[in-house]
Protein backbone atom coordinates (compact mmCIF):
# COMPACT_ATOMS: atom_id res chain seq x y z
CA UNK A 1 0.00 0.00 0.00
CA UNK A 2 0.95 3.31 -0.71
CA UNK A 3 0.21 6.67 1.34
CA UNK A 4 -1.83 8.74 -1.09
CA UNK A 5 -1.83 12.18 -0.08
CA UNK A 6 -3.94 13.35 -2.68
CA UNK A 7 -7.27 10.87 -1.70
CA UNK A 8 -6.71 8.73 -5.07
CA UNK A 9 -9.56 6.37 -5.01
CA UNK A 10 -7.30 3.07 -5.65
CA UNK A 11 -4.64 1.98 -3.49
CA UNK A 12 -2.75 -1.46 -3.53
CA UNK A 13 -1.61 -3.44 -0.40
CA UNK A 14 0.92 -6.14 -0.59
CA UNK A 15 0.14 -9.01 2.05
CA UNK A 16 2.79 -10.20 4.06
CA UNK A 17 3.85 -14.28 3.63
CA UNK A 18 3.55 -16.93 2.29
CA UNK A 19 0.02 -18.68 0.59
CA UNK A 20 1.02 -22.30 0.97
CA UNK A 21 -2.39 -22.85 -0.79
CA UNK A 22 -1.30 -21.81 -4.05
CA UNK A 23 2.31 -21.82 -3.57
CA UNK A 24 3.20 -18.32 -3.61
CA UNK A 25 3.15 -14.75 -1.59
CA UNK A 26 0.31 -13.09 -2.25
CA UNK A 27 -0.58 -9.42 -3.18
CA UNK A 28 -4.42 -7.93 -1.92
CA UNK A 29 -5.12 -4.86 -4.84
CA UNK A 30 -7.70 -2.79 -2.79
CA UNK A 31 -9.82 0.12 -4.20
CA UNK A 32 -11.49 2.38 -1.53
CA UNK A 33 -13.64 5.14 -0.95
CA UNK A 34 -12.34 6.48 2.20
CA UNK A 35 -8.71 5.99 1.54
CA UNK A 36 -8.05 7.78 4.44
CA UNK A 37 -9.25 5.64 7.08
CA UNK A 38 -7.35 2.89 5.08
CA UNK A 39 -4.03 4.45 5.36
CA UNK A 40 -4.14 5.44 8.65
CA UNK A 41 -3.76 1.82 9.45
CA UNK A 42 -0.51 1.56 7.94
CA UNK A 43 0.76 5.25 9.12
CA UNK A 44 3.41 4.36 11.98
CA UNK A 45 5.03 1.33 10.12
CA UNK A 46 5.17 4.13 6.91
CA UNK A 47 6.52 6.44 9.57
CA UNK A 48 9.25 3.99 10.77
CA UNK A 49 9.85 2.13 7.89
CA UNK A 50 9.26 4.31 4.55
CA UNK A 51 7.36 1.57 2.78
CA UNK A 52 4.23 -0.53 3.55
CA UNK A 53 4.80 -3.97 1.72
CA UNK A 54 6.49 -5.40 4.48
CA UNK A 55 7.43 -9.42 4.85
CA UNK A 56 6.72 -9.81 7.63
CA UNK A 57 4.10 -7.16 8.54
CA UNK A 58 5.42 -5.11 12.29
CA UNK A 59 3.58 -4.01 14.85
CA UNK A 60 3.02 -0.56 16.03
CA UNK A 61 4.73 -0.94 18.65
CA UNK A 62 8.31 0.98 19.64
CA UNK A 63 10.34 -1.78 21.12
CA UNK A 64 8.70 -4.81 18.36
CA UNK A 65 12.62 -6.41 17.13
CA UNK A 66 11.27 -5.74 13.52
CA UNK A 67 11.21 -1.78 14.41
CA UNK A 68 14.56 -1.70 16.09
CA UNK A 69 17.00 1.12 14.42
CA UNK A 70 19.38 -0.50 11.61
CA UNK A 71 22.53 -0.09 13.88
CA UNK A 72 20.94 -2.28 16.51
CA UNK A 73 19.93 -4.77 14.53
CA UNK A 74 23.10 -5.28 13.16
CA UNK A 75 24.82 -5.01 16.72
CA UNK A 76 22.54 -8.03 17.96
CA UNK A 77 23.05 -9.89 14.10
CA UNK A 78 27.30 -9.47 14.83
CA UNK A 79 26.90 -10.97 18.30
CA UNK A 80 24.80 -13.60 17.52
CA UNK A 81 27.06 -14.75 13.68
CA UNK A 82 30.58 -14.15 16.17
CA UNK A 83 28.73 -16.64 18.87
CA UNK A 84 27.15 -19.06 16.35
CA UNK A 85 31.02 -19.03 14.74
CA UNK A 86 32.25 -19.88 18.15
CA UNK A 87 31.07 -23.67 17.64
CA UNK A 88 32.40 -24.73 14.61
CA UNK A 89 35.74 -22.92 15.34
CA UNK A 90 35.73 -24.62 18.73
CA UNK A 91 35.75 -27.97 17.08
CA UNK A 92 38.60 -26.85 14.56
CA UNK A 93 40.90 -24.93 16.79
CA UNK A 94 42.93 -27.83 18.19
CA UNK A 95 43.65 -29.27 14.35
CA UNK A 96 47.32 -27.71 13.90
CA UNK A 97 47.82 -29.19 17.61
CA UNK A 98 47.26 -33.00 16.70
CA UNK A 99 51.12 -33.75 16.75
CA UNK A 100 51.87 -32.50 20.31
CA UNK A 101 48.45 -33.76 21.69
CA UNK A 102 50.18 -37.28 20.44
CA UNK A 103 53.29 -36.39 22.43
CA UNK A 104 51.54 -34.75 25.49
CA UNK A 105 48.25 -37.22 26.15
CA UNK A 106 50.43 -40.50 24.68
CA UNK A 107 47.43 -41.01 21.92
CA UNK A 108 48.12 -42.03 18.19
CA UNK A 109 47.25 -39.76 15.46
CA UNK A 110 44.52 -41.71 14.58
CA UNK A 111 42.68 -40.56 17.60
CA UNK A 112 43.30 -37.17 17.39
CA UNK A 113 40.55 -36.46 14.68
CA UNK A 114 38.49 -37.87 17.78
CA UNK A 115 38.26 -34.09 19.12
CA UNK A 116 36.67 -32.68 16.06
CA UNK A 117 34.53 -35.21 15.10
CA UNK A 118 32.54 -36.11 18.55
CA UNK A 119 31.86 -32.19 19.11
CA UNK A 120 30.78 -32.04 15.60
CA UNK A 121 28.55 -35.39 16.45
CA UNK A 122 26.92 -33.23 19.62
CA UNK A 123 26.77 -30.12 18.28
CA UNK A 124 23.84 -31.94 16.00
CA UNK A 125 22.06 -33.36 18.42
CA UNK A 126 21.86 -30.83 21.17
CA UNK A 127 19.99 -28.40 19.66
CA UNK A 128 16.54 -30.56 19.32
CA UNK A 129 16.45 -30.32 23.14
CA UNK A 130 17.49 -26.69 22.63
CA UNK A 131 15.01 -25.43 20.92
CA UNK A 132 11.74 -26.16 22.37
CA UNK A 133 12.97 -24.62 25.28
CA UNK A 134 14.04 -20.81 23.43
CA UNK A 135 10.39 -20.66 22.32
CA UNK A 136 9.13 -20.24 26.30
CA UNK A 137 12.28 -18.04 27.58
CA UNK A 138 13.50 -16.30 24.46
CA UNK A 139 16.50 -16.31 23.04
CA UNK A 140 18.61 -14.18 25.27
CA UNK A 141 18.63 -16.69 28.64
CA UNK A 142 19.98 -19.58 26.30
CA UNK A 143 22.42 -17.39 24.74
CA UNK A 144 24.47 -15.89 28.18
CA UNK A 145 24.15 -19.87 29.76
CA UNK A 146 25.40 -20.59 26.32
CA UNK A 147 28.45 -18.36 26.17
CA UNK A 148 29.75 -18.48 30.07
CA UNK A 149 29.67 -22.43 30.29
CA UNK A 150 31.72 -22.74 27.19
CA UNK A 151 34.46 -20.51 28.46
CA UNK A 152 34.19 -22.67 31.87
CA UNK A 153 34.62 -26.00 29.68
CA UNK A 154 37.06 -24.55 27.10
CA UNK A 155 39.50 -23.26 30.48
CA UNK A 156 38.58 -26.76 32.08
CA UNK A 157 39.84 -28.79 29.19
CA UNK A 158 42.96 -26.16 29.35
CA UNK A 159 43.93 -27.61 32.52
CA UNK A 160 43.50 -31.47 31.56
CA UNK A 161 46.56 -33.80 31.97
CA UNK A 162 44.69 -37.33 30.33
CA UNK A 163 42.81 -37.99 26.99
CA UNK A 164 39.45 -39.18 28.52
CA UNK A 165 39.39 -36.06 30.82
CA UNK A 166 39.61 -34.06 27.53
CA UNK A 167 37.69 -35.48 25.75
CA UNK A 168 34.86 -35.35 28.11
CA UNK A 169 35.36 -31.46 28.36
CA UNK A 170 34.89 -31.37 24.67
CA UNK A 171 31.29 -33.20 24.11
CA UNK A 172 30.26 -30.81 27.14
CA UNK A 173 31.12 -27.42 25.51
CA UNK A 174 29.88 -29.08 22.14
CA UNK A 175 26.58 -29.54 23.92
CA UNK A 176 26.86 -25.88 25.19
CA UNK A 177 27.95 -24.15 22.21
CA UNK A 178 25.21 -25.54 20.12
CA UNK A 179 22.43 -23.06 20.90
CA UNK A 180 23.39 -20.62 18.47
CA UNK A 181 23.95 -23.56 15.54
CA UNK A 182 20.37 -23.45 15.40
CA UNK A 183 18.24 -20.71 17.26
CA UNK A 184 20.88 -18.62 16.14
CA UNK A 185 18.45 -18.31 12.41
CA UNK A 186 15.63 -17.62 14.46
CA UNK A 187 17.09 -14.24 15.85
CA UNK A 188 17.97 -13.46 12.14
CA UNK A 189 14.19 -14.07 11.37
CA UNK A 190 12.92 -12.17 14.61
CA UNK A 191 14.57 -9.21 13.33
CA UNK A 192 14.39 -8.99 9.81
CA UNK A 193 11.96 -8.35 6.78
CA UNK A 194 12.68 -10.98 4.15
CA UNK A 195 13.45 -8.10 1.49
CA UNK A 196 16.93 -8.29 3.52
CA UNK A 197 17.04 -11.45 4.73
CA UNK A 198 19.40 -12.84 2.46
CA UNK A 199 21.95 -10.47 3.06
CA UNK A 200 21.26 -10.70 7.03
CA UNK A 201 21.02 -14.36 7.05
CA UNK A 202 24.46 -15.00 4.81
CA UNK A 203 26.00 -13.45 7.68
CA UNK A 204 25.16 -15.89 10.07
CA UNK A 205 25.89 -18.27 6.89
CA UNK A 206 29.28 -17.12 7.08
CA UNK A 207 30.06 -17.42 10.39
CA UNK A 208 28.91 -21.11 10.36
CA UNK A 209 31.30 -21.89 7.05
CA UNK A 210 34.59 -19.58 8.07
CA UNK A 211 34.41 -21.06 11.95
CA UNK A 212 36.70 -24.12 11.10
CA UNK A 213 38.64 -22.15 9.09
CA UNK A 214 39.24 -19.18 11.79
CA UNK A 215 40.56 -21.91 14.31
CA UNK A 216 43.36 -23.10 13.47
CA UNK A 217 44.63 -19.61 11.75
CA UNK A 218 44.23 -18.18 15.44
CA UNK A 219 45.73 -21.07 16.65
CA UNK A 220 49.18 -21.85 14.80
CA UNK A 221 51.28 -20.48 16.27
CA UNK A 222 50.19 -20.44 19.51
CA UNK A 223 50.29 -23.99 19.50
CA UNK A 224 54.12 -23.81 17.86
CA UNK A 225 55.27 -21.45 20.28
CA UNK A 226 53.60 -21.99 23.40
CA UNK A 227 51.29 -25.56 23.20
CA UNK A 228 47.90 -26.91 22.85
CA UNK A 229 46.66 -25.12 26.18
CA UNK A 230 46.90 -22.04 24.85
CA UNK A 231 44.59 -22.68 21.91
CA UNK A 232 41.80 -23.30 25.01
CA UNK A 233 42.85 -20.61 26.88
CA UNK A 234 42.25 -18.46 23.53
CA UNK A 235 38.86 -20.03 23.26
CA UNK A 236 37.94 -19.40 26.89
CA UNK A 237 38.39 -15.69 26.60
CA UNK A 238 36.72 -15.71 23.16
CA UNK A 239 33.45 -17.26 25.01
CA UNK A 240 33.72 -14.95 27.62
CA UNK A 241 33.94 -11.68 25.86
CA UNK A 242 30.64 -13.74 24.06
CA UNK A 243 28.92 -13.84 27.11
CA UNK A 244 29.62 -10.18 28.07
CA UNK A 245 28.54 -8.66 24.74
CA UNK A 246 25.29 -10.59 24.83
CA UNK A 247 24.76 -9.15 29.09
CA UNK A 248 25.31 -5.81 27.91
CA UNK A 249 24.38 -5.01 24.22
CA UNK A 250 21.78 -8.30 22.88
CA UNK A 251 18.18 -7.77 23.98
CA UNK A 252 15.53 -10.48 23.58
CA UNK A 253 14.43 -10.85 19.81
CA UNK A 254 11.73 -13.51 20.99
CA UNK A 255 8.38 -11.31 20.39
CA UNK A 256 5.33 -13.23 20.73
CA UNK A 257 2.65 -10.03 21.47
CA UNK A 258 3.16 -8.94 18.04
CA UNK A 259 0.20 -7.34 16.60
CA UNK A 260 -1.63 -5.99 13.29
CA UNK A 261 -0.42 -2.33 12.27
CA UNK A 262 -2.87 -0.15 13.59
CA UNK A 263 -4.12 -1.80 16.56
CA UNK A 264 -3.37 -1.45 20.06
CA UNK A 265 -0.09 -2.96 21.64
CA UNK A 266 0.76 -3.95 25.34
CA UNK A 267 2.50 -1.08 26.81
CA UNK A 268 3.88 -3.49 29.95
CA UNK A 269 5.80 -5.10 26.81
CA UNK A 270 6.94 -1.98 26.00
CA UNK A 271 8.06 -0.63 29.64
CA UNK A 272 9.52 -4.11 30.06
CA UNK A 273 11.57 -4.04 26.82
CA UNK A 274 12.40 -0.34 27.26
CA UNK A 275 16.12 1.03 28.29
CA UNK A 276 18.23 -0.76 31.16
CA UNK A 277 14.94 -3.36 31.70
CA UNK A 278 15.46 -4.58 28.19
CA UNK A 279 19.17 -6.28 29.84
CA UNK A 280 18.04 -6.89 33.58
CA UNK A 281 14.46 -8.40 33.24
CA UNK A 282 13.92 -11.92 32.29
CA UNK A 283 10.74 -13.04 31.00
CA UNK A 284 8.68 -16.50 30.73
CA UNK A 285 6.89 -16.27 27.10
CA UNK A 286 4.86 -19.22 27.09
CA UNK A 287 3.94 -21.61 30.57
CA UNK A 288 2.24 -24.33 28.38
CA UNK A 289 3.90 -27.89 29.22
CA UNK A 290 6.13 -29.31 26.48
CA UNK A 291 4.92 -31.53 23.77
CA UNK A 292 6.54 -34.36 22.51
CA UNK A 293 6.24 -33.10 18.85
CA UNK A 294 8.47 -29.93 19.76
CA UNK A 295 10.70 -32.17 20.24
CA UNK A 296 10.44 -34.60 17.21
CA UNK A 297 8.46 -32.31 15.35
CA UNK A 298 11.42 -31.23 13.17
CA UNK A 299 11.47 -34.38 11.47
CA UNK A 300 8.50 -33.42 9.51
CA UNK A 301 10.95 -31.61 7.00
CA UNK A 302 11.85 -34.83 5.35
CA UNK A 303 8.49 -34.57 3.93
CA UNK A 304 9.49 -30.77 2.40
CA UNK A 305 11.23 -32.10 -1.02
CA UNK A 306 11.99 -28.34 -1.73
CA UNK A 307 13.76 -28.44 1.90
CA UNK A 308 15.47 -31.85 2.01
CA UNK A 309 17.11 -31.06 -1.60
CA UNK A 310 18.26 -27.65 -0.66
CA UNK A 311 19.41 -28.32 3.25
CA UNK A 312 21.47 -31.47 1.46
CA UNK A 313 22.99 -29.55 -1.32
CA UNK A 314 24.14 -26.90 1.30
CA UNK A 315 25.73 -29.54 3.79
CA UNK A 316 27.44 -31.39 0.46
CA UNK A 317 28.77 -28.63 -0.52
CA UNK A 318 30.69 -27.39 2.54
CA UNK A 319 31.90 -30.62 3.17
CA UNK A 320 33.58 -30.85 0.01
CA UNK A 321 34.77 -27.14 0.54
CA UNK A 322 35.31 -25.85 3.97
CA UNK A 323 35.55 -29.05 5.89
CA UNK A 324 37.27 -30.87 3.05
CA UNK A 325 40.00 -28.28 3.17
CA UNK A 326 40.01 -27.93 6.88
CA UNK A 327 40.98 -31.47 7.27
CA UNK A 328 43.23 -32.29 4.41
CA UNK A 329 45.51 -28.56 4.32
CA UNK A 330 47.16 -29.58 8.01
CA UNK A 331 47.97 -32.98 7.02
CA UNK A 332 48.48 -32.33 2.65
CA UNK A 333 49.98 -29.01 2.97
CA UNK A 334 52.47 -30.11 6.06
CA UNK A 335 53.45 -33.07 4.37
CA UNK A 336 54.21 -31.93 1.17
CA UNK A 337 55.91 -28.42 1.70
CA UNK A 338 57.24 -29.23 5.13
CA UNK A 339 55.09 -26.18 6.94
CA UNK A 340 55.48 -25.36 10.43
CA UNK A 341 51.76 -25.54 12.55
CA UNK A 342 52.19 -21.57 12.19
CA UNK A 343 53.00 -21.73 8.13
CA UNK A 344 49.97 -24.27 8.03
CA UNK A 345 47.88 -22.28 9.60
CA UNK A 346 48.27 -19.16 7.26
CA UNK A 347 46.93 -21.02 4.20
CA UNK A 348 43.68 -20.78 6.55
CA UNK A 349 43.47 -17.16 4.84
CA UNK A 350 42.78 -18.22 1.02
CA UNK A 351 39.66 -19.73 2.32
CA UNK A 352 38.84 -17.46 4.79
CA UNK A 353 39.38 -14.61 2.13
CA UNK A 354 36.98 -16.51 -0.46
CA UNK A 355 34.29 -16.82 1.94
CA UNK A 356 34.15 -13.54 2.78
CA UNK A 357 34.23 -12.11 -0.93
CA UNK A 358 31.72 -14.91 -2.10
CA UNK A 359 29.35 -13.60 1.11
CA UNK A 360 29.91 -10.37 0.20
CA UNK A 361 28.46 -10.54 -3.09
CA UNK A 362 26.13 -13.26 -2.39
CA UNK A 363 23.66 -11.95 0.36
CA UNK A 364 22.77 -8.20 -1.64
CA UNK A 365 22.75 -9.71 -5.19
CA UNK A 366 20.26 -11.97 -3.73
CA UNK A 367 18.00 -9.52 -1.97
CA UNK A 368 18.26 -7.39 -5.43
CA UNK A 369 17.14 -9.92 -7.84
CA UNK A 370 14.18 -11.26 -5.10
CA UNK A 371 12.85 -8.03 -4.68
CA UNK A 372 13.20 -7.22 -8.70
CA UNK A 373 11.12 -10.47 -9.31
CA UNK A 374 8.75 -9.20 -6.73
CA UNK A 375 8.53 -5.12 -8.17
CA UNK A 376 8.06 -6.61 -11.59
CA UNK A 377 5.35 -8.80 -10.74
CA UNK A 378 3.70 -5.89 -8.71
CA UNK A 379 3.80 -3.63 -11.68
CA UNK A 380 2.36 -5.95 -13.93
CA UNK A 381 -0.47 -6.27 -11.37
CA UNK A 382 -1.16 -2.95 -10.88
CA UNK A 383 -1.25 -2.49 -14.86
CA UNK A 384 -4.17 -5.24 -14.66
CA UNK A 385 -6.04 -3.82 -12.02
CA UNK A 386 -6.20 0.00 -13.61
CA UNK A 387 -7.57 -1.43 -16.91
CA UNK A 388 -10.42 -2.57 -14.62
CA UNK A 389 -13.39 -0.18 -14.71
CA UNK A 390 -14.16 -0.02 -10.89
CA UNK A 391 -16.12 2.76 -9.15
CA UNK A 392 -14.59 4.83 -6.19
CA UNK A 393 -17.70 2.95 -4.31
CA UNK A 394 -16.71 -0.52 -4.74
CA UNK A 395 -14.27 -3.01 -2.86
CA UNK A 396 -12.30 -5.32 -4.64
CA UNK A 397 -9.46 -8.33 -3.55
CA UNK A 398 -7.32 -9.20 -6.40
CA UNK A 399 -4.65 -11.83 -5.05
CA UNK A 400 -1.28 -12.61 -7.29
CA UNK A 401 2.32 -14.02 -7.20
CA UNK A 402 4.46 -11.44 -6.09
CA UNK A 403 7.27 -12.81 -3.90
CA UNK A 404 8.23 -16.67 -4.99
CA UNK A 405 11.10 -18.13 -2.74
CA UNK A 406 12.25 -20.43 -5.49
CA UNK A 407 13.88 -16.87 -7.05
CA UNK A 408 16.38 -17.10 -4.26
CA UNK A 409 17.73 -19.79 -5.77
CA UNK A 410 18.05 -18.65 -9.69
CA UNK A 411 21.69 -17.21 -8.92
CA UNK A 412 23.22 -20.00 -7.02
CA UNK A 413 24.12 -22.46 -9.60
CA UNK A 414 26.80 -20.30 -10.56
CA UNK A 415 28.22 -20.68 -7.09
CA UNK A 416 28.06 -24.39 -7.29
CA UNK A 417 30.16 -24.14 -10.64
CA UNK A 418 32.91 -22.20 -9.03
CA UNK A 419 33.27 -24.55 -6.38
CA UNK A 420 33.66 -27.25 -8.89
CA UNK A 421 36.28 -25.24 -10.17
CA UNK A 422 38.11 -24.74 -7.19
CA UNK A 423 38.17 -28.12 -5.90
CA UNK A 424 39.64 -28.89 -8.98
CA UNK A 425 42.36 -26.55 -9.30
CA UNK A 426 43.42 -27.38 -5.39
CA UNK A 427 43.62 -31.09 -6.18
CA UNK A 428 45.06 -31.00 -9.45
CA UNK A 429 47.72 -28.34 -8.07
CA UNK A 430 48.34 -30.51 -4.99
CA UNK A 431 48.93 -33.37 -6.95
CA UNK A 432 51.43 -31.80 -8.95
CA UNK A 433 53.17 -29.92 -6.60
CA UNK A 434 57.29 -30.60 -5.96
CA UNK A 435 58.02 -31.75 -2.68
CA UNK A 436 59.58 -29.16 -0.08
CA UNK A 437 58.74 -26.07 -2.82
CA UNK A 438 55.51 -24.37 -1.52
CA UNK A 439 53.50 -22.52 -4.17
CA UNK A 440 50.76 -20.49 -3.92
CA UNK A 441 48.18 -21.91 -6.79
CA UNK A 442 46.27 -24.33 -4.51
CA UNK A 443 45.37 -21.41 -2.41
CA UNK A 444 44.15 -19.85 -5.27
CA UNK A 445 41.96 -23.14 -6.28
CA UNK A 446 40.70 -22.99 -2.80
CA UNK A 447 39.72 -19.73 -2.49
CA UNK A 448 37.71 -19.92 -5.51
CA UNK A 449 35.82 -23.27 -3.79
CA UNK A 450 35.65 -21.31 -0.84
CA UNK A 451 34.08 -18.35 -2.25
CA UNK A 452 31.64 -20.59 -5.24
CA UNK A 453 30.32 -22.43 -2.02
CA UNK A 454 29.65 -19.27 0.13
CA UNK A 455 27.58 -17.99 -2.90
CA UNK A 456 25.43 -20.76 -3.25
CA UNK A 457 25.32 -22.02 0.20
CA UNK A 458 23.80 -18.87 1.28
CA UNK A 459 20.53 -18.42 -0.99
CA UNK A 460 20.35 -22.55 -0.07
CA UNK A 461 19.66 -21.64 3.16
CA UNK A 462 17.71 -18.33 3.27
CA UNK A 463 15.41 -20.18 1.10
CA UNK A 464 14.55 -23.28 3.19
CA UNK A 465 13.98 -20.81 5.50
CA UNK A 466 11.67 -18.59 3.98
CA UNK A 467 10.31 -21.58 2.15
CA UNK A 468 8.66 -23.02 5.24
CA UNK A 469 8.46 -20.14 7.66
CA UNK A 470 5.05 -17.76 8.04
CA UNK A 471 5.69 -14.18 8.46
CA UNK A 472 2.84 -12.74 9.74
CA UNK A 473 0.24 -12.11 7.06
CA UNK A 474 -2.15 -9.41 6.67
CA UNK A 475 -4.91 -9.48 4.01
CA UNK A 476 -7.23 -6.81 3.69
CA UNK A 477 -10.88 -7.96 2.25
CA UNK A 478 -13.64 -5.26 1.78
CA UNK A 479 -11.92 -3.01 4.41
CA UNK A 480 -11.64 -6.24 7.21
CA UNK A 481 -7.92 -7.09 8.20
CA UNK A 482 -7.51 -10.85 9.31
CA UNK A 483 -4.30 -12.72 10.60
CA UNK A 484 -4.09 -15.86 7.53
CA UNK A 485 -1.18 -17.43 9.51
CA UNK A 486 -0.90 -18.03 13.57
CA UNK A 487 1.77 -16.63 15.32
CA UNK A 488 2.89 -19.79 17.31
CA UNK A 489 2.46 -22.09 13.89
CA UNK A 490 5.17 -19.65 12.68
CA UNK A 491 7.39 -19.36 15.55
CA UNK A 492 7.33 -23.54 15.91
CA UNK A 493 8.08 -23.82 11.98
CA UNK A 494 11.46 -21.35 12.20
CA UNK A 495 12.54 -23.29 14.87
CA UNK A 496 12.18 -26.85 13.43
CA UNK A 497 13.79 -25.70 10.37
CA UNK A 498 16.92 -24.37 12.49
CA UNK A 499 17.15 -27.64 13.98
CA UNK A 500 16.93 -29.64 10.79
CA UNK A 501 19.35 -27.65 8.74
CA UNK A 502 21.94 -27.86 11.84
CA UNK A 503 20.90 -31.93 12.41
CA UNK A 504 21.66 -32.96 8.27
CA UNK A 505 25.07 -30.55 8.15
CA UNK A 506 26.76 -32.03 11.03
CA UNK A 507 25.62 -35.51 10.56
CA UNK A 508 26.95 -35.21 7.23
CA UNK A 509 30.05 -33.95 8.21
CA UNK A 510 30.51 -36.35 11.38
CA UNK A 511 30.92 -39.11 8.66
CA UNK A 512 33.49 -37.90 6.51
CA UNK A 513 36.70 -38.48 8.43
CA UNK A 514 35.55 -41.95 7.61
CA UNK A 515 36.06 -41.75 4.28
CA UNK A 516 37.94 -39.05 2.86
CA UNK A 517 40.90 -39.62 3.68
CA UNK A 518 40.41 -42.89 2.17
CA UNK A 519 39.59 -41.46 -0.75
CA UNK A 520 42.43 -39.20 -0.85
CA UNK A 521 45.21 -41.76 0.31
CA UNK A 522 43.78 -44.27 -2.89
CA UNK A 523 42.52 -42.12 -5.59
CA UNK A 524 45.35 -39.04 -5.39
CA UNK A 525 44.47 -35.34 -4.46
CA UNK A 526 43.60 -35.51 -8.37
CA UNK A 527 40.91 -38.25 -8.72
CA UNK A 528 39.66 -37.81 -5.41
CA UNK A 529 38.87 -34.03 -5.50
CA UNK A 530 37.42 -34.60 -8.89
CA UNK A 531 35.11 -37.49 -7.21
CA UNK A 532 33.96 -34.82 -4.96
CA UNK A 533 33.81 -31.49 -7.24
CA UNK A 534 31.32 -34.34 -9.18
CA UNK A 535 29.22 -34.45 -5.62
CA UNK A 536 28.17 -30.82 -5.66
CA UNK A 537 27.47 -31.01 -8.73
CA UNK A 538 24.75 -34.02 -7.68
CA UNK A 539 24.38 -30.80 -5.36
CA UNK A 540 23.31 -28.26 -8.25
CA UNK A 541 20.98 -30.61 -9.45
CA UNK A 542 19.12 -30.70 -6.51
CA UNK A 543 18.85 -26.63 -6.22
CA UNK A 544 17.79 -26.91 -10.03
CA UNK A 545 15.11 -28.75 -9.13
CA UNK A 546 14.06 -26.41 -6.75
CA UNK A 547 13.63 -23.77 -9.59
CA UNK A 548 11.91 -26.18 -11.40
CA UNK A 549 9.61 -27.85 -8.95
CA UNK A 550 9.56 -25.73 -5.49
CA UNK A 551 6.49 -23.86 -5.92
CA UNK A 552 4.65 -27.17 -7.35
CA UNK A 553 6.22 -29.10 -4.57
CA UNK A 554 5.02 -26.84 -1.61
CA UNK A 555 1.81 -26.59 -3.04
CA UNK A 556 1.63 -30.41 -2.94
CA UNK A 557 2.60 -30.47 1.13
CA UNK A 558 -0.12 -27.81 1.88
CA UNK A 559 -2.73 -30.19 0.12
CA UNK A 560 -1.26 -32.99 2.38
CA UNK A 561 -1.32 -31.05 4.90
Amino acid sequence: MSIDKEGASVHTTVTTDLDEKHGFHSVSVQTASAPDELDQRYADMFKRHGRTDLIPMPSDSPVDPLNWPAWRKNVLLAIVAFHTMIGPLGAAILIPAFDELVVDLGITLAQAPYLVSIQILFMAIAPILISPLSSRIGRRPIYLVSAFFSASLALAGAFTQRWGSLITTRIFQAIVVSPPLSIGAQSVHDTTFAHERGKKMGVWVLMVATGPVIGPLMSGYLVQYYSWRSALYLLAGMNLLIFFLHLFFAPETLFPSRTSPGTPYSEDEVCLRSSWRAYTRFKVYDRTPFRAREFYGWLGMFGRPGVVLTTLAYAMTLMYTVALMTIFVPQVFGAVFSLTPGQIGLQFIALLIGAALGELVAGPSSDAFVNWRARSRLRTLRSQSSTHNISSEQNETVKSAVWHPEDRLILAPPGFILAIVGLMIWGVRLQEARAGVWNVTPDIGAAIALFGAQFGTTMCVTYTVESVSHSGVLVITDGEEQSEHDDAVREERTAEIGVFIGFVRHMYAFASPFYLSGAYTKMGDTRASGLFAGLIGVAMMMVIACIVWGRKWRTWKHAQS
